[in-house]
């Protein structure tokens, strides 16, 4: 390699640097949140699978949660672990070709796909590893479910509305997507169709 490649790849990594900043933090937080979380329901319901632990009730109740979501977003699609996989890789490479697409004064552009990274990398570890290290069975199988514990129910009586429990991943490709959707939006036409920062 010349130095002319080894200063283009330093430029194009830190010109970026938007996009990087959040992904390690944010894989992190997902990763110790599922740990700790699976780690104290094992630990306060042992041999109970699927617990739930009530933090606060009411109209509104909230509870951490054990459960291993085979499928896609709000739980649908259950059991495609593996087409799952690979959109799922998909998705990664195709999140670090619009950050190459990017200019790097478009820094929340970058800042949102980053993010979006980390969700994608949270889950995909889990389809990844959960088939096999899962304390219990996991629905669907030797490849693994993604770890979802966080449960929110709203409306009193014996029939509140419940939200699908979700993590930390799905919470950054969530928040993620409809930030880039708004920034798209929000583009104005000399931009070409790219999301202004």
């Amino acid at each position: 390699m010349t130095a002319t490649q080894g200063t283009q790849g330093d430029r194009w990594f830190l010109d970026r640097l938007w996009f990087w900043l959040p992904v390690l933090p944010l894989v992190a937080l997902d990763l110790a949140s599922k740990e700790l979380v699976f780690g104290f329901l094992d630990a306060t319901y042992p041999g109970k699978p699927y617990a739930q632990h009530e933090i606060f009730g009411g109209w509104v109740r909230f509870s951490l949660t054990q459960w291993w979501n085979t499928g896609t977003i709000w739980g649908l699609g259950q059991g495609f672990n593996l087409p799952l996989i690979v959109l799922r890789i998909g998705a990664v490479a195709a999140l670090v070709y619009f950050a190459l697409r990017c200019r790097p004064s478009q820094r929340l552009t970058l800042l949102v796909l980053g993010a979006i990274l980390a969700g994608a990398l949270g889950n995909l570890y889990d389809n990844l590893t959960q088939g096999r290290l899962a304390v219990y069975p996991v629905p669907g199988g030797e490849v693994g479910g993604v770890r979802d514990f966080l449960y929110f129910c709203f409306g009193g009586g014996p029939s509140p509305w419940c939200f699908p429990a979700f993590n930390v991943a799905d919470s950054c490709i969530s928040v993620g997507a409809i930030t880039l959707a708004l920034l798209i939006l929000r583009a104005k036409p000399e931009t070409g169709g790219n999301a202004a920062s």
